[in-house]
């Protein structure tokens, strides 16, 4: 590996930076009195759904079904019970987030990284974790799947513990374990998806390198923390997350993978560079005499890609740890790599490749506080929460006024030719899709009930994706319900009102909610029917 270790003065220079961009960051974010979102505003309502249920007393997999283990939502939760606004609880979120994890960030740069890698890591990680984007090259600002980005950073920490030799002990014996250990306990209450592909990555890694004790250490306090864990929320509270992830993961959920197949992942015209560029560089380091950075290539492709897959948007994040990885793992300038060419050449043109490939989201991440905080407000308006004392939240007006629908032509095939309609009390909803956002729908949903007046003060249920009415009106939340409707039956048991959109977010959630009523042999009498929705009272034989 090139380069000189790190000093205790270019430590302190990394350590400044370090401070000065997470400062940056957090003024960005803290600075505007209000939030303005672009994109997203589903996960937005999602999000306030969850942690509004979480300030009220209720807990995640217990109170309502989520696959989204508590971390992600409790410091959002944490900030609103504080008295924040929604938008300020997201920023303070981002902001703690990343300052929490950045002394481990700076002691991965100073024991393990030269300064240049160190200031590649340290920017990378505070970036991702305070961005106002999920990635993916979009102009866009959104707090949508901010626990993936979350969840990335502490993998990133993992891997760079796992991976990357100390070149400096500081503490190494203490740190390397518990930054280890406490990430895997982190990320098994924050993202399984996630954590589950890493275990045995982690442990295979380890093993490989002889580390019998880091291995040890870390599996011990993984433990320890995890048996803190279950003493603080009760065993109860993690068979009931079990439960939930095995909802999610059962072949009936609307949630199986929330974007491309595999196949597509690792070969389609986006994503097959990238993986070209992991299957050269893996032969480059065998056929180098790099056995082990071969190896953990191996290793990590099938784990980048699995948590590729499962998060939405698809967007490869592990391209920008990649481009440490090769960096970090550059051969000597005489090694002889694959067909007799220079292996460190080889590694440097893949490592502008891959580089290339990332650059893109981490341009995006990076630009996006920047664009919240100059962006002007002009066509923005505020979101129109029940409780006005949280709304500091800004959206385009478009998204809170205009709703569309897709329909099919008259005289042409239904879209969705293979599923009957959503059916109840002989009424046939129509072949309609929202394509819009769910926001201007929903809150036009909820001002219809509450002037009705008949579900005041009581449990209303949309059958679609998001079930938000109490977020906009005075009406109730359902006890157990999913703030994101997974395609179980969570809250069907305690609704007392049901509300039926002829346009939702998604038809399918539609039709497999409606059904749920019907085999659970639920009598709904119709309330009242406009242009958006029909309106049920559920009939519980009194």
């Amino acid at each position: 590996m090139e380069g000189k270790d790190i000093s205790v003065q270019q430590s302190a220079r990394f350590a400044l930076f370090l401070l000065i961009v997470f400062s940056l960051e957090a003024a960005l974010l803290l600075w505007p009195s209000t939030l303005a979102i672009t994109a997203h505003e589903g996960d937005i309502l999602h999000m306030l759904d969850a942690a509004l249920r979480m300030v009220a007393g209720e807990r995640p997999h217990e109170d309502f079904m989520t696959p989204i283990g508590i971390l992600g939502f409790a410091p959002v939760a944490w900030f609103l019970s504080l008295g924040f606004g929604v938008g300020k609880a997201m920023m303070l979120s981002n902001v703690l987030l990343a300052g929490v994890l950045l002394p481990a960030t700076w002691w991965i740069g100073a024991s393990r990284l030269t300064l240049a890698q160190a200031i590649y890591f340290g920017l990378m990680m505070v970036v991702m974790l305070t961005a106002l984007i999920y990635g993916g090259g979009e102009t866009k600002t959104s707090f949508s799947m901010y626990y993936n980005r979350w969840a990335w950073g502490i993998t990133f920490l993992i891997l760079a513990a796992a991976v990357f030799p100390p070149k400096v002990d500081i503490f190494e014996r203490i740190i390397a374990p518990a930054v280890i250990g406490v990430g895997m306990a982190a990320l098994a209450i924050l993202k399984v998806t996630f954590f589950a592909p890493l275990v045995p990555a982690v442990l295979l890694i380890l093993l490989s390198q002889k580390q019998v004790r880091l291995l040890l250490m870390s599996v011990l306090i993984g433990l320890l923390v995890g048996i803190g864990l279950i003493g603080y929320f009760g065993f109860g509270f993690f068979l009931a997350y079990m439960d939930d992830l095995l909802k999610v993961a059962a072949p009936g959920s609307s949630r199986l993978f929330p974007g491309y197949g595999v196949s597509e992942i690792i070969a389609s015209p986006v994503s097959m560079l990238g993986s070209l560029s992991l299957l050269a560089s893996l032969v480059i380091f065998r056929k180098s005499g790099h056995m082990q950075s071969g190896l953990i290539v191996f290793i990590l492709a099938p784990v980048f890609v699995y948590i590729t897959y499962q998060n939405w948007g698809n967007d490869p994040k592990w391209l920008m740890f990649m481009v440490l990885f090769l960096w970090v793992n550059l051969p000597m300038p005489a090694e002889i790599g694959a067909f007799g060419l220079s292996a460190r050449q080889s590694i440097l043109a893949i490592l502008v490749v891959v580089g290339t490939m990332a650059f893109p989201s981490l341009e995006s991440m990076l630009i996006s506080p920047f664009r919240s905080a100059f962006g002007a407000r002009e066509g923005f308006v505020k979101l129109p929460l029940a409780d006005d004392t949280l709304a500091d939240l800004y959206l385009k007006r478009g998204k809170v006024l205009t709703a569309r629908g897709t329909r099919p032509i008259a005289g042409f095939a239904p879209s969705l030719p293979l599923r009957e309609p959503a059916v109840l009390n002989g009424y046939a909803f129509p072949d309609c899709q929202s394509d819009t956002s769910p926001l201007a729908v929903a809150l036009s949903m909820a001002q219809e009930i509450e002037a009705q007046g008949d579900a005041i003060g009581k449990q209303v249920l949309t059958a679609d994706i998001l079930s938000v009415a109490w977020l906009f009106g005075d009406v109730e939340r359902v006890t157990g319900a999913a703030p994101w409707y997974y395609g179980d039956d969570s809250g069907v048991a305690n609704a007392a009102f049901l509300s039926v959109p002829m346009c939702p977010v998604r038809q399918t959630s539609r039709k497999q909610m409606t059904d749920q009523f019907i085999a659970a042999n639920l009598e709904l009498e119709e309330v009242f029917r406009s242009d958006i929705q029909v309106f049920y009272k559920v009939l519980r034989g009194e």
